[in-house]
């Protein structure tokens, strides 16, 4: 049995271990103090080398700079033999001032000198720098920013450092040498204030177009057009290089510029702005929703829409309110048929919608409406509804190349409702588009809407509407070239819902004098398509190829929809320039805005 100081005992070999451990860390812990000092001193010397190294570097650099050339040297005429780097750079400074600018009004200058023996002057204009005056007269200078000289950055200095260099740092000290500051080596700093002389300067060329619609005076006013400008770089580099060739620091250079012309003067743009396409659907007997018609159509009359701008039929008429003058007339809301302020507008938004088409333009959005249209074929309609926040529209935007206008106008006594785009035409000679729809099933037979009428006997049912049954429609966009179809393609599908048939009964088993309140429906087929959101979803425009398989169906013949309507260049020309009102002005008068018989879409027969 061992005790606790036996050496063999248990207790003495861990303290024995212990101890060892003690004394192991104690020893790296030295080592690792030990190197840590050594790297601080080995780092502390390398830096008071550096230190060293670089003050005897700038010292050598002192030195240098303050070393005397042995031998002759000159740079330009002034003589620097003897100077320091300093004293050089300070005398060469002293003669020459830099100054160079370019102005788009200065003449050709004549840098003259003396020199010559019997006293005359000497022509150092460069062959480059007469060109000027010529290229001067080309370049317009209207606005007064344009006016402005432009300064050409100090290239004098950024030479004279590089000739220095090669004197002082690089060369022998003791040759006899001439140095010029000229544009040698100085390409990439000529080119890049070349580029913004060219940034200062250059300017499109602007054509004229439409600009604005007097409805006082049925008139348009067209911009005027501006001529561009594009600066001769090479020239331009060129003329900087010959005054610093010719040691001409200060000169004014002319501007070396190119007029550009517009593709269209203000002339040009009265003799081709044309009504480009125009699209005629036949509205109904009810006044209201005639009134609403005429309210749409003189929102959008003489509406201006520039390059790039997207036109929204909402934002352009705003809300259909009873305070804006609209009545309460036939609207589709929730797939029930109501009367609603704005009732009918659709008509509107939907013969605008084929004049887009027809132009060769397409709509960036669209929407079916819940039941099939009247007044047009299924599948080329374009329902809208507006809460003043959101709501279906229809919308595209002005992808030519000039500004367009929308001339509309409701007829109260044809009962029609016109639509034309007045624009550069956009689509080759001969060229026509339209919209070819074929219905691909029927759906939806709408089922069986009972009406309370108390004044029937009980058990008499009296129908009071036909039902009509939903169906799906595709639509394809059809281009033509001198009658002859060159293309045939998928645009988009549309759903319509079915109206339910309407009878009408009494199930209170008591019978009155006076017909219920909701026993009274609406027949007419017009719509706003309020809550159409939620009501049906609607197909948004497809334009691409890609349809579906039904798509690959559709006859190029379209005898069920209407006749395909044509543009009459002829008739839709616009007058000649010294005619003031404009292509489309007269929207009521003559051939102008005039559809063909074949343009117009009857209605159905109201009940």
């Amino acid at each position: 049995m061992s005790v606790r100081g036996d050496k063999g005992s248990h207790y003495y070999r861990q303290r024995q271990r212990r101890l060892r451990d003690r004394q192991r860390r104690v020893i790296i812990g030295a080592a690792g103090a030990v190197l840590v000092v050594s790297l601080s001193i080995f780092g502390i010397s390398r830096i008071v080398q550096a230190g060293k190294r670089d003050k005897g570097r700038a010292a050598v650099a002192s030195t240098e700079s303050n070393e005397k050339l042995k031998g002759s040297c000159k740079i330009n005429d002034v003589d620097i033999s003897g100077m320091t780097k300093e004293a050089a750079r300070k005398a060469v400074l002293e003669k020459y001032k830099w100054n160079l600018r370019v102005s788009e009004n200065a003449a050709a200058e004549t840098e003259t000198e003396s020199g010559a023996a019997d006293g005359s002057t000497v022509d150092n204009t460069t062959a480059a720098e007469k060109e000027t005056s010529s290229a001067a007269k080309t370049s317009t200078a209207k606005d007064s920013a344009d006016d402005a000289d432009y300064a050409v950055a100090d290239l004098l200095k950024g030479k004279l450092e590089k000739v220095l260099t090669e004197i002082y740092d690089e060369g022998d000290k003791k040759e006899d040498h001439n140095y010029l500051l000229d544009a040698e080596s100085m390409d990439a700093e000529i080119a890049s204030e070349v580029q913004n002389i060219a940034k200062k300067w250059n300017r499109s060329a602007k054509s004229a177009e439409l600009k604005s619609f007097d409805k006082t005076t049925n008139t348009f006013s067209y911009s005027d057009s501006t001529e561009g400008r594009k600066v001769d770089e090479t020239a331009m580099a060129d003329a900087i290089k010959a005054a610093m060739n010719n040691q001409n620091y200060e000169a004014v250079l002319p501007l070396k510029a190119e007029i550009t012309e517009p593709e269209l003067t203000t002339a040009d743009a009265k003799d081709k702005y044309k009504v480009i396409a125009t699209f005629t659907t036949t509205a109904t007997d009810n006044a209201d929703r005639n009134n609403n018609l005429k309210l749409a159509c003189e929102a959008l009359d003489g509406k201006i829409l520039k390059v790039g701008d997207e036109f929204s039929f909402n934002q352009t008429t705003g809300n259909r309110t009873l305070e804006r003058g609209y009545k309460p007339a036939g609207a589709y809301q929730m797939g029930k048929v109501v009367l609603e302020p704005g009732g009918g507008v659709c008509q509107v938004s939907t013969t605008l919608y084929n004049t887009v088409v027809k132009a060769g333009i397409m709509p960036t959005e669209r929407h079916a409406h819940t039941f099939a249209p009247t007044y047009v074929t299924p599948g080329e309609d374009a329902a809208v509804s507006y809460d003043g926040y959101a709501g279906p529209d229809m919308k595209f935007i002005n992808t030519t190349k000039y500004a367009m206008a929308i001339r509309a106008k409701f007829d109260p006594k044809a009962k029609t409702v016109t639509v034309s785009l007045v624009g550069i035409p956009i689509l080759d000679d001969g060229v026509t588009i339209s919209m070819v729809s074929k219905k691909l099933e029927d759906m939806d037979n709408g089922g069986v809407e009972y009406v309370e009428d108390t004044t029937l006997k009980p058990g008499v049912e009296k129908k009071i509407a036909d039902g009509t049954i939903g169906s799906r429609w595709v639509t394809n966009i059809v281009t033509k070239k001198n009658g002859e179809v060159t293309s045939d393609e998928f645009f988009h599908n549309s759903s319509y819902k079915g109206h339910s048939k309407k009878i009408a009964r009494n199930t209170s088993g008591k019978v009155t004098a006076t017909q219920a309140a909701d026993a009274m429906t609406i027949t007419e087929n017009t719509e706003t398509a309020a809550g159409q959101a939620t009501a049906s979803p609607t197909e948004a425009v497809n334009p691409g190829k890609a349809a579906e398989s039904a798509a690959s169906k559709v006859e190029p013949k379209n005898s069920e929809t209407k006749a395909t309507e044509t543009s009459k260049s002829a008739e839709t020309k616009a007058p000649a320039a010294e005619t003031t009102k404009g292509p489309g002005a007269n929207i009521s008068e003559g051939p102008t805005m005039a559809p063909s018989t074949e343009e117009t879409v009857q209605a159905a027969p109201q009940n």
